[in-house]
Formats: C-alpha cells, sequence, structure tokens
C-alpha cells in the first residue's frame, strides 16, 4: 500500500523509515481502547507526521510521545461529543460509543477527518470527513487508498477544495 502512495507522492520516500519508527502501539491501543487499522500503524511507521500540500495533516504518533498522539485524539473526540450533546453532529457519535468516530487528520480549512469504527476489525472501518461547511462526506475504503485516491485523482475529494491536491502535491514534514 505504501509504494502506491510513494508512486501518486514521490516525496515521501525520502523519508520513509526503512525497519519502522518503535511507536508504542501497545500504550496507544491501551489509551484509546482499541487497534488502528493496518495501513495506518504502517504508515506510520514508515514516515514522521506530514501535511499535503500545505493542508491536509495526518495525526501520526511520534515515538516516546504517543499520549501526546493520544491526547490530541481525546480533544477532538471532546469536541464532537460537544456537537452531538448541542445536535449538531449529524448522528455521529465519538469513539467508544459504537461506530463512534476517531480522527486521524485534519485541514487548513477546518475539515476533521475520521474513521468511522463500524464492522468489528479496525481493517474495515470507513473513512468519514467532517467538512467545515457542515458537509459528511464518507469513502469506503482505507486510509492509503483514500490519500491514494485523491493524489492521482481516483477519489473525489468531496467536501474539500476542488483544487486539492495540486497537480504537483506538495509534501511537508513537522
Amino acid at each position: 500500500m505504501l509504494d502506491h502512495l510513494e508512486q501518486a507522492l514521490p516525496a515521501l520516500r525520502d523519508h520513509r523509515v526503512e525497519g519502522g519508527r518503535g511507536i508504542d502501539w501497545a500504550f496507544v491501543e491501551a489509551e484509546l481502547g482499541t487497534a488502528l487499522p493496518s495501513d495506518f500503524v504502517e504508515l506510520a511507521e514508515a514516515y514522521p507526521p506530514f501535511s499535503i500540500d500545505d493542508f491536509l495533516s495526518l495525526h501520526l504518533p511520534e515515538p516516546g510521545e504517543e499520549r501526546y498522539f493520544t491526547g490530541g485524539i481525546s480533544e477532538t473526540l471532546e469536541i464532537l461529543a460537544d456537537l452531538r450533546d448541542s445536535d449538531m453532529s449529524h448522528g455521529h457519535v465519538p469513539h467508544p460509543e459504537p461506530g463512534g468516530l476517531i480522527p486521524w487528520g485534519d485541514s487548513s480549512e477546518g475539515d476533521t477527518f475520521y474513521w468511522r469504527t463500524t464492522g468489528g476489525h479496525p481493517d474495515t472501518w470507513t473513512i468519514l470527513i467532517s467538512g467545515h461547511n457542515d458537509d459528511w462526506c464518507e469513502y469506503r475504503g482505507n486510509l492509503t487508498s483514500y490519500l491514494t485516491g485523491l493524489l492521482t485523482g481516483t477519489v473525489a475529494p468531496d467536501g474539500l477544495p476542488p483544487d486539492f491536491p495540486g497537480a504537483s502535491p506538495t509534501v511537508e514534514f513537522d
């Protein structure tokens, strides 16, 4: 899967960490109460946090700083819970509620990218985009196929600016 993403965004290749970055996934899973999709684990082990076209930022844990990663997820889930409690989440609920959402990224324009935790195993979760204009769009596939599809034009940027990504997408590392 990462090979396809690297073909769509070649600048990633220079930052790939062979052998993994050594993230404490047991800690992450214990804090979140669930495993995360295997393609995300592979992505996070291969690259430091990055953004695409200075727009879409991926939330990737840093080795030794996993508590900040899980803390950020908790903060986003609290915001979603507040939206739900105000009847403004279009029926979407935060994890660990059944079918709850777990954030994996955000945009410079206020969009939030989630996994919808339905279907049991994390590798069956779908992608849900909460657009800053209060539109919600779903992609039925995993994170790396979503990103690859956005970059190659085979996935429509539903809920995102129509010019994202650009013709020659860039990658920036935190």
